[in-house]
């Protein structure tokens, strides 16, 4: 995401928040894989389908991660779960037997676009 995208992060499934773990950190720009030592918050979803897990990572300008969740909340796909001002990286494990279906470089709509979907279903 960079600083014209607006930064509300919303749950690609709906499930139960079993763990958020807040880590303080550094600001190094989001998309280098080097910002392993960013502010971020990463957050373990149980689904239907299994563990998701996601990683919300602040950037060079961001500076602030606001959860709008809490361990035991439950979550609808689609719901709002947070936000990153300014520039940030969400980064997204799926539960096995899903498929990505962005690329790279793909503009995402929050809320609206679908980011991977079941094995079974991209295969028909």
């Amino acid at each position: 995401m960079n600083i014209h995208n607006v930064h509300v992060n919303r749950a690609p499934l709906s499930g139960i928040v079993t763990h958020i773990d807040y880590k303080p950190g550094g600001y190094i720009p989001a998309f280098n894989k080097d910002s392993d030592v960013n502010e971020r918050n990463h957050v373990v979803m149980k689904t239907a389908s299994g563990t998701l897990e996601l990683t919300q990572i602040a950037g060079v300008l961001t500076r602030r991660i606001v959860s709008y969740i809490s361990e035991g909340t439950q979550i609808q796909r689609g719901e709002r779960i947070g936000m990153i001002r300014f520039g940030s990286r969400v980064d997204v494990t799926m539960p096995e037997g899903y498929v990505f279906i962005v690329k790279r470089n793909d503009t995402v709509k929050a809320g609206r676009t679908i980011i991977a979907v079941k094995k079974d279903k991209f295969c028909k």
